[in-house]
């Protein structure tokens, strides 16, 4: 694994060690592929090859026959060779499958002891200390086109210290077994959830021990119920807490009337989860 990650992501370069080094994370792990940015999904464009194709096609039917029509067979036949044979050269160029391309620094992320370095461009790269990381929001989404699966979007919102806020994630076909090389997403997504219940879940049962609510966003959880913006409601009067398969958390009580967000939107998901199927062991958990 060393060995590849050492040919698809380059070592870190003097501004990710100096970010690090300044941010006190500790001795370099490895790198992974992986997108970062503030957010904002990118989607490339690709597909624009058929309209040459198509047009080279029509002329290599339209030429002949105009001039097979005027001048005769012995002239239009021996034509078909041009465009065809321009055809044939353009589709083995425009489909070879080109050399790999050296990754941007908007595609990797390096792992340290302690935290996380976006590297960015123009020499700068910003450190993430996983002690500055105040919440984390995950977005797991399956794609499909045409009813057929297609993929897995990966995202993981890190907000930190000063409102500040950085994403990492990817993109994976889960049905294929992908090389290494492919996608390293699903493994650095894991130790962004250990991570995250590392530095979350011990102080959200001590306080829940302690008697005290832990809020995750809007809504709060305690041992003697919980707390929804419709109103709060003990845990016996709780009828149904769901994940749903659409990444879709619904809550219906007995007093406070049905409560509805989707995973993506609570912070600290994964311990949130955790607590509410251990304080209401009933919780269904329906995921694809």
């Amino acid at each position: 694994m060393e060995r590849i990650d050492r040919v698809t992501v380059p070592p870190p370069d003097e501004a990710a060690t100096r970010a690090a080094r300044e941010a006190g994370l500790g001795a370099y792990l490895r790198g992974f592929r992986a997108r970062h940015g503030d957010g904002t999904r990118v989607l490339r464009v690709r597909g624009r090859r058929a309209l040459p194709v198509l047009l080279l096609a029509g002329a290599g039917l339209a030429v002949p026959a105009l001039v097979t029509r005027w001048a005769g067979p012995g002239l239009g036949i021996p034509l078909l060779l041009v465009p065809f044979g321009a055809l044939g050269w353009f589709l083995r160029r425009s489909f070879r499958r080109p050399p790999p391309a050296p990754l941007r620094p908007g595609e990797y992320v390096y792992l340290y002891e302690r935290g996380l370095v976006c590297p960015g461009g123009a020499g700068a790269a910003r450190a993430v200390p996983w002690r500055s990381v105040t919440a984390m929001h995950q977005d797991v989404t399956r794609t499909y086109v045409n009813g057929g699966y297609t993929g897995t979007h990966y995202a993981y919102r890190l907000l930190t210290e000063g409102r500040a806020e950085v994403t990492v994630g990817g993109f994976l076909n889960e049905e294929t077994v992908p090389r290494p090389a492919d996608s390293q997403i699903r493994e650095l997504a894991q130790i962004v959830l250990d991570e995250t219940v590392r530095r979350a879940l011990a102080p959200a049962v001590t306080a829940l021990e302690a008697g005290e609510r832990v809020a995750f966003g809007e809504v709060a959880l305690g041992g003697e119920g919980i707390a929804l913006p419709s109103g709060s409601a003990p845990w016996e009067r709780v009828r149904d807490v769901e994940w749903r398969g659409d990444g879709l958390v619904v809550v219906r009580t007995a007093g406070a009337g049905r409560w509805a967000r989707e995973a993506k939107d609570i912070p600290d998901f994964p311990v949130f989860w955790t607590l509410v199927r251990e304080l209401f062991p009933q919780a269904r958990e329906h995921r694809h």
